[in-house]
Order: C-alpha cells, then sequence, then structure tokens
C-alpha cells in the first residue's frame, strides 16, 4: 500500500517543487475515486531534479512492473533523459 502522506512530506521536505496530480489529487478535491500510487509533476530543473534523485535513493526506487534484476540507473541523469516514470519505492508505487 502507498504511503501518501510520507511520500508528499519527504518530497515537500526535501525541497521538491513538484503537484500531485491524477486520483490523489481527485481523491484531495473529494472525489471517492481510489487509487494505489502517488501521481506527481515535477519541475524541470536541473536543482529540482538533483533534490528529486536525493530524496528517493534511500527509497530505492525501481521502474514498476520491470522484471526483477533489470539495470536501472536512479540518477540526474536518467531523469533529464527520461519524463515519465512509473515507480515502486519503500513507501509504495509513485508516478513521476
Amino acid at each position: 500500500m502507498t504511503d501518501f502522506h510520507a511520500l508528499i512530506r519527504l518530497l515537500s521536505e526535501s525541497r521538491v517543487e513538484f503537484i500531485v496530480v491524477g486520483g490523489a489529487a481527485a481523491t484531495a478535491h473529494g472525489s471517492s475515486r481510489l487509487t494505489v500510487d502517488l501521481d506527481v509533476v515535477y519541475r524541470r530543473t536541473s536543482e529540482n531534479i538533483a533534490r528529486l534523485v536525493s530524496a528517493l535513493a534511500p527509497l530505492q526506487p525501481y521502474l514498476r512492473g520491470a522484471p526483477p534484476g533489470l539495470p536501472f540507473d536512479w540518477s540526474e541523469e536518467t531523469i533529464r533523459k527520461g519524463l515519465n516514470f512509473t515507480l515502486t519505492t519503500k513507501l509504495g508505487a509513485l508516478d513521476l
């Protein structure tokens, strides 16, 4: 189960610039829709990407649905080269 509160707190305390979107945002606005992942849009500046990578590194982000053992480098370079990441972390599912 995703710990929405802990993920949002971690990103906020790490000064990552982001907004919550998707099902979690709908729920916050009163929707009865249930969701199992936290969807966020993050600012794509070099500084913010560095904060994002640093904040999430201890949670061991890995590509959700990827075969176990598939090489995945959680780094600033990876984030800069990609746009959308569906991740699994120690705190649950996170979509960037």
